[in-house]
């Protein structure tokens, strides 16, 4: 019998730390957002409220889960994550949820697109929050599914390349060293 191929990768208590704080991060939103997103079982809704409260869980599950989270996101914090090994600086180790969403120590273009994100994405609470029963109802709906997903498929993602030893294939967007 041949021993087992050697794995490519594994889980170090840095790339764990990074996807566990990413997870912790989108579960929060999930909390925050789910209170809102039950009122329409007491409060009620029409029968054009409920059709739009299933058309953004849907839309959000689709457009932020599937084409943002599984297809870019949580692909790259993983890919990211699992860098994360005893060669790494101690600060990256100790902030690895940041360097994994690539908040720091990646190309400045992925720099810009992660801050804007999330600059971007605290705008859109902010409006989000001043909005009347049932609409805030019916969109904090659709991101919880959205977040759900999110968390989801990067659990997924992280266990399928610990399993198969291969990292998720994508560009890491690591600056270049000198």
């Amino acid at each position: 019998m041949s021993a087992p191929p050697k794995l490519t990768v594994r889980a170090t208590a840095s790339s764990t730390w990074a996807i566990v704080g990413v997870i912790l991060l989108l579960l929060n939103g999930v909390r925050r957002c789910v209170p809102v997103a039950l009122q329409p079982f007491t409060q009620g809704l029409g029968p054009a409220g409920w059709c739009a409260y299933v058309l953004s869980g849907f839309f959000f599950a689709y457009a932020e889960g599937y084409r943002g989270f599984q297809q870019k996101f949580s692909p790259l914090v993983v890919r990211r994550a699992l860098l994360l090994d005893g060669d790494q600086p101690i600060h990256r180790k100790v902030f690895a949820p940041a360097y994994a969403m690539a908040f720091f120590h990646a190309r400045n273009k992925r720099k810009a697109v992660s801050w804007g994100l999330i600059l971007g994405i605290m705008m859109i609470v902010a409006v989000v929050k001043r909005m009347p029963y049932p609409y805030r109802a019916i969109l904090d709906a659709g991101v919880c599914a959205g977040l759900s997903w999110g968390m989801g498929a990067t659990i997924f993602i992280y266990a399928k390349s610990l399993t198969t030893g291969k990292a998720p294939d994508i560009d890491p967007c690591l600056p270049q060293e000198p």
